[in-house]
């Protein structure tokens, strides 16, 4: 009995080869809390990281400013951990690999990802106490002022070095501007300017006009929650480098949360 003489492979076109573990190959979208789980078909158990995650982001930003923050930013590190050490154990081959090290891979990389995150955060939103404990916090941005000075009615956190204490202030007016007292109110380039009722005007002048020397703004320390039993001048002049950044929310307590 005799058979066909087996076909040549064709030019141009190789044997397919197997890859037995090609789907369970650790990927950086392991790093995606619950994506591996719901790729491997544990979907119920993805949907859980992934909204563990979702809430412990939300509540890290919620609650910024609040020591209680630290704890979820950990939440976050060790749900993507999680997720990326159950992804990979589903790889035969990781069982080689002993779980602590899997684990702190799993950790770094976390960290390596947040990291550029919560470094926006501290100079965006950095958060500052004034000297009342019960004034709250407020969230500073580091970088507003760095290539200019601020506009009158904006807040600043100053650096204390200037006023002795660490604190927000409104600006009133910026170098360059006209700045006169009446004897009974404050007047910027002539229009009138409200400031902090709580602070007394008492020793200056009855009539006094100034300009705002360049480089140097001029400031409410009383509007920054200065404790009730302190008394301050009316208006300070600060140099551009005693100021740290914008005063943009005050954060706490929460009831009092908002944009200023």
């Amino acid at each position: 009995m005799t058979f066909p003489p087996a076909e040549p492979p064709k030019a141009g076109r190789r044997p397919a080869s197997a890859h037995a573990f090609s789907t369970n190959v650790p990927r950086l979208t392991f790093l995606v809390p619950g994506f591996a789980q719901w790729s491997q078909g544990r979907r119920t158990r993805g949907l859980i990281l992934a909204g563990l995650y979702l809430i412990s982001a939300a509540s890290a930003l919620l609650l910024w400013g609040n020591p209680t923050t630290w704890l979820f930013l950990v939440g976050l590190v060790f749900i993507q951990a999680l997720s990326w050490v159950e992804g990979v154990r589903q790889n035969p081959f990781s069982g080689l690999t002993p779980t602590p090290v899997l684990a702190v891979m799993g950790g770094g990389l976390s960290l390596a990802l947040h990291a550029p995150i919560f470094g926006l955060l501290t100079l965006l939103a950095w958060p500052s106490y004034g000297p009342d404990p019960g004034g709250g916090s407020y969230l500073v941005n580091r970088l507003a002022y760095k290539d200019h000075l601020p506009s009158p009615g904006q807040w600043v956190w100053l650096d204390g070095s200037t006023t002795g204490l660490q604190s927000a202030a409104k600006v009133v007016a910026v170098g360059g501007q006209e700045v006169e007292w009446t004897g009974r109110r404050w007047l910027v380039n002539g229009e009138e300017v409200v400031l902090d009722p709580g602070h007394a005007s008492a020793g200056y002048p009855k009539r006094w006009k100034f300009r705002v020397p360049s480089g140097h703004v001029l400031i409410d320390p009383g509007s920054g929650g200065a404790r009730s039993d302190e008394t301050r001048a009316a208006l300070i002049m600060v140099p551009r480098e005693h100021i740290v950044g914008q005063v943009w929310a005050h954060c706490s307590p929460f009831w009092e949360r908002g944009l200023l």
